[in-house]
């Protein structure tokens, strides 16, 4: 008895996180930066080309919401991260940075803005590359960990690269579903 009960939860269980997971589909358009610093829109992730700095940001929607967008920057010895999240309304909530130097270390900080739209200090935690395991600040740390002060700032998301091109993002996003 207690077998067959248990084994009825756990697929009711497997049964409504499927279903809740199906209502709840994500998915992403891309907006790529061309060498003149113009954003295009695409609905395919583009190709990554460390010694070319590829640039781009993935939109991603939960239905016909922006929620979240990830800005990605590729060098030859790392990629520079943004991650933005949005409430219902598209205002920024949290915005969060990192640095990876390929294979070595991770460098990542909390870089939500204040009120008055600035980042104040960037306070960078640093954790292995391959294990995620905290480390001290690694001695070439500061060098890299400098760009994520740079970061830019997009506290809507009509102010995201693209950000004019929403209703087309919306448009492309719902051609994939």
């Amino acid at each position: 008895m207690f077998l067959g009960r248990s084994t009825f939860l756990f697929v009711l269980l497997m049964f409504s996180s499927f279903v809740f997971a199906a209502k709840r589909k994500t998915t992403a358009v891309y907006c790529t930066q061309s060498a003149d610093g113009a954003w295009r829109l695409q609905r395919f992730q583009p190709l990554i080309n460390p010694k070319a700095g590829t640039v781009f940001a993935e939109l991603s929607f939960a239905g016909t919401m922006l929620e979240a967008a990830r800005l990605r920057r590729f060098y030859p010895d790392r990629e520079v991260v943004f991650d933005y999240k949005f409430d219902g309304a598209g205002r920024l909530t949290v915005l969060v940075g990192s640095v990876e130097f390929w294979g070595q270390w991770l460098g990542e900080a909390d870089l939500t803005p204040e009120a008055d739209g600035r980042v104040g200090n960037v306070h960078v935690k640093y954790y292995r590359a391959e294990s995620r395991d905290r480390i001290n600040r690694p001695d070439d740390g500061e060098t890299y960990t400098a760009e994520l002060s740079r970061v830019p700032v997009y506290r809507t998301t009509e102010s995201l690269p693209c950000g004019g091109s929403l209703h087309e993002a919306e448009k492309m996003n719902a051609t994939q579903e």
